[in-house]
C-alpha cells in the first residue's frame, strides 16, 4: 500500500509540475499554439480596393489593417505580451508571376514608393489577448492610377517570447484594385446643344444619329456624326450649353455601345464662359469602352459652355460618335 500511494503522489506531482509550466517561456513542448496572419485566415491573395483621387480632390490616404493571432491548444491567450514584426517580403515574387504567366493571367507589379509606406510595421498581442493591435500600410491616393495590376506581400517576420509561426499563414498577398475617383454628375435637364459640325440626320432613324440625343440619358441613342451620302473627316466637335455658369471640374463620356470601329480615341476640351472666347481643358485619351469614360481637368473652370473635339478615332475613321455626355 506504501507503494501505490508513493506512486500517486507522484503522478499527481508531475500534473502540477506540468500545469506551472504553462506560465513559464513558451517551448515546443507546451502544444501547438502558433502565430499567424489574421488577414490571412480567409485566403492569403486578399483583394483591397482604392479610388484614386481626381487633381482638385483633396488627397486621400488609404490605411489597411495588418495584425496577428495567438491561437493553438497551448494556450486559449498570451501568457505575456508578444511583440510581432511585419515586412514586405519579396521571397516568392518571381514563382508567384511564373505561375501567373504560364496561366496566361498578368504579372503582378511592386507598387511604387512614392505611392506605398510601412512605417510602423511592428504590433503587440497583449497578455490574455489573442489578436495584436492594428498596424497597417497606407496607399497614396492621389499618386496611385488605374490599370496596374499592384500587390503587396506581407509577411510575419518575427515574434518574440520564442513562439512559432504557421508559415502556411504567415504571408498575406494584398492585390490592389483601383477604382476611378467618383464626383456626382451635374443635372442636365436644361442642357441643350450649342454647336455641332456634323450629325447623322436621317440614316439613323428618329430616334438617333442627332447631336441631341448625346443628352437624353439613354445608352440606346447616341449622338453619330454624318455617313449617310458622305462622311466629313475629322475632327469633330459637339459643344454644350449649360445655360448657366457652372464650376466645370471634369466631363464624363459614354461612347456608343458596342461599336468599337469610330470609338472616340483622342478628345480636346474646350470651355468658355460666352460660347465665343475658348479657352483649352486639355487633351485627353479614351478607352474602347462601353462604360462611361471620366476626363478629370487640372483645374476648376466656372463656364457656361464647353466642347469635346475628337481628333482621333480606334480605326481610324472618319465618323465618330457618342452615347452621353455629361458633367462634374
Amino acid at each position: 500500500m506504501k507503494k501505490i500511494f508513493k506512486y500517486t503522489l507522484l503522478a499527481a506531482f508531475i500534473v502540477v509540475a506540468a500545469g506551472c509550466k504553462k506560465e513559464d517561456s513558451f517551448t515546443d513542448k507546451n502544444g501547438d499554439v502558433r502565430i499567424y496572419m489574421s488577414q490571412a485566415v480567409s485566403g492569403q491573395f486578399q483583394e483591397i480596393t482604392v479610388s484614386r483621387r481626381a487633381p482638385l480632390q483633396s488627397d486621400t490616404s488609404y490605411v489597411f489593417d495588418v495584425n496577428a493571432f495567438f491561437a493553438g491548444s497551448g494556450y486559449l491567450n498570451a501568457p505575456e505580451d508578444v511583440k510581432v514584426s511585419f515586412a514586405v517580403d519579396y521571397s516568392k515574387w518571381d514563382s508567384i508571376n511564373t505561375a501567373r504567366v504560364n496561366a496566361g493571367k498578368p504579372a503582378y507589379e511592386k507598387i511604387p514608393d512614392n505611392i506605398f509606406s510601412f512605417s510602423n510595421t511592428s504590433s503587440v498581442i497583449k497578455k490574455g489577448t489573442s489578436i495584436s493591435e492594428n498596424t497597417g500600410f497606407a496607399i497614396n491616393g492621389k499618386q496611385i492610377t488605374e490599370g496596374h495590376n499592384y500587390m503587396i506581400p506581407v509577411s510575419i517576420s518575427e515574434v518574440g517570447g520564442n513562439f512559432p509561426v504557421n508559415r502556411t499563414l504567415a504571408t498575406t498577398y494584398f492585390v490592389v484594385k483601383v477604382t476611378p475617383p467618383v464626383y456626382p454628375e451635374m443635372d442636365r435637364s436644361a442642357w441643350t446643344i450649342y454647336a455641332v459640325d456634323s450629325e447623322e440626320a436621317s440614316g439613323e432613324g428618329p430616334d438617333n444619329g442627332r447631336a441631341i440625343f448625346a443628352l437624353d440619358g439613354k445608352l440606346n441613342t447616341f449622338w453619330h456624326t454624318q455617313w449617310d451620302g458622305g462622311e466629313p473627316p475629322l475632327p469633330h466637335h459637339i459643344a454644350i450649353d449649360m445655360k448657366a455658369t457652372k464650376t466645370l471640374s471634369g466631363l464624363y463620356l459614354t461612347a456608343r455601345q458596342n461599336a468599337p470601329n469610330g470609338a472616340p480615341k483622342t478628345v480636346v476640351v474646350d470651355v468658355s464662359p460666352n460660347g465665343t472666347t475658348w479657352q483649352n481643358a486639355g487633351t485627353y485619351q479614351l478607352q474602347v469602352t462601353n462604360a462611361k469614360q471620366s476626363v478629370f481637368f487640372s483645374q476648376a473652370y466656372s463656364v457656361r459652355y464647353f466642347r469635346v473635339t475628337v481628333t482621333a478615332t480606334n480605326g481610324n475613321t472618319n465618323i465618330t460618335f457618342f452615347a452621353e455626355i455629361s458633367a462634374f
